[in-house]
């Protein structure tokens, strides 16, 4: 029994001691996935309005408070907590305790509470919580500018330790009524256990942190491709108006023309921006479909049409085999997914070069097939341009599959480098529910 008893301490240590450990690791994370995004030094400086508040909750999307998260908190180096999902504990200035001190000189921490320290003080916390503080450093910055908090519910490490602990006081019983000679064995067969369950637990673990950091990279990636969209159309413009502004010997004929440039680069800015808003609206649910049953030859060949009258530097074929064969859709979306595609395959064929667009029937699905003679996708490229951004840092490609998604169908594309890349959309011949569906139809209620 001393022996067990022991190893008990010691298992609860260990566990306990993981648990904090995953705890901290677990805050960095979403202090730099879905916290920092969403503020900057000057604001944790000077604190935030109420529309920035209510901002970040929505863009948190009531994530904070669950059985999982119990209170975040952002500081300040001044030790004002200039954000939490307790509002009434915002702008509120404590005393910065070792913990808090440590984060902001840089040093994460996580440890357990009673939730009764200064900082609580008028907060509703039952302990015992896990705390975990983190440095918050801004791009530009080697020194914290603030520090994230988040109280994590200490239940399921005393759980584990309780079913840790009754696991290993059951084998040590069996041990000592089967033989008292045994108890070696047993105890080292109990180690041996308690060891597996951690190591597959830690395996559960990185996967998970692997995922997260994949989502952090494409969205760092994203950021950039699109940031590159908008400071492309921001040097124009600005560069254009410096010329107005510094010359004195412009005529109107070139005022004029360099206006017309400012004015097709702020084009281009506005509809980045307008494509970026309506891809975050479709991902979050917001964008309901508006179906009737169509003809998708008559779909396909209006937007092929529109496309010509647009532009008829490049020959676009049609070769539709689907003999008016009716689906349920939403047209307007679906014939902006299909212009978006087309688009896509004119923009990188070569001068004059063709662009075939084909349809046929399938069991269940109608398919357009998108083709044209480019240099192809490159051999790493994957699906990544259908997952968020595009080669050409344009979001057409991802609005088209994300409204694919909204139908129950899918995109894919086929490409071999110099012969050109070949896309496939296919349309359920009845709607099926997705999970895009799910959430535009609890929008549209909402």
């Amino acid at each position: 029994m001393a022996l067990g008893a022991v190893l008990a301490h010691v298992l609860d240590d260990d566990v306990q001691q993981r648990y904090l450990d995953s705890a901290r690791q677990s805050a960095t994370l979403i202090s730099v996935v879905g916290i920092q995004p969403l503020l900057d030094s000057r604001e944790l400086s000077t604190g935030l309005t109420a529309a920035e508040i209510a901002s970040i909750d929505g863009r948190l999307q009531g994530a904070a408070v669950s059985q999982d998260v119990r209170r975040i908190k952002v500081w300040n180096t001044a030790g004002t907590i200039v954000y939490s999902d307790n509002h009434a504990l915002v702008g509120r200035t404590f005393s910065i305790d070792d913990d808090l001190g440590d984060a902001l000189h840089g040093t994460a921490s996580a440890s357990v509470t009673d939730g009764h320290d200064e900082e609580n003080s008028g907060d509703n916390l039952a302990g015992p919580l896990v705390q975990a503080y983190v440095p918050l450093v801004f791009s530009g910055s080697s020194k914290p500018s603030g520090a994230f908090e988040i109280y994590l519910p200490y239940a399921p490490v005393q759980a584990a330790i309780d079913q840790e602990t009754s696991r290993l006081y059951l084998v040590l019983a069996l041990g000592l009524f089967a033989f008292y000679g045994a108890i070696l064995g047993v105890a080292v067969l109990a180690d041996r256990w308690r060891r597996r369950l951690i190591r597959e637990a830690e395996t559960t673990a990185l996967a998970n942190l692997a995922v997260l950091e994949r989502l952090n990279r494409l969205k760092s990636e994203f950021l950039t491709r699109v940031g590159h969209q908008f400071r492309t159309a921001l040097v124009g413009i600005q560069g254009f108006s410096e010329v107005i502004k510094d010359s004195e010997e412009l005529d109107l004929v070139e005022v004029k023309g360099y206006a017309q440039d400012i004015y097709s680069d702020a084009t281009r800015l506005d509809r980045a921006f307008g494509d970026l808003l309506e891809l975050d609206q479709m991902q979050a649910g917001r964008v309901s479909l508006n179906t009737s049953r169509v003809s998708i030859d008559r779909l396909v060949q209006d937007v092929v049409d529109r496309m010509h009258t647009d532009d008829a530097r490049h020959p676009i074929v049609t070769r539709l085999d689907s003999h008016g064969e009716l689906v349920q859709c939403d047209p307007e979306r679906l014939s902006q997914a299909l212009a978006n595609v087309i688009g896509n395959a004119v923009k990188f064929s070569p001068a004059g070069g063709e662009v075939t667009v084909s349809t046929e029937v399938t069991d269940d699905a109608a398919v357009i097939h998108i083709a044209d003679h480019g240099r192809g996708m490159p051999h790493d490229f994957g699906d990544g341009m259908l997952t968020g951004y595009e080669h050409s840092t344009g979001l057409g490609l991802p609005i088209a599959r994300q409204i694919m998604e909204m139908h129950g169908g899918r995109i894919w594309f086929d490409s071999v480098a110099g012969a050109g890349t070949t896309f496939h959309l296919s349309v359920p011949l009845k709607l099926r529910p997705s999970r895009g569906i799910a959430k535009a139809v609890a929008a549209a209620r909402a």
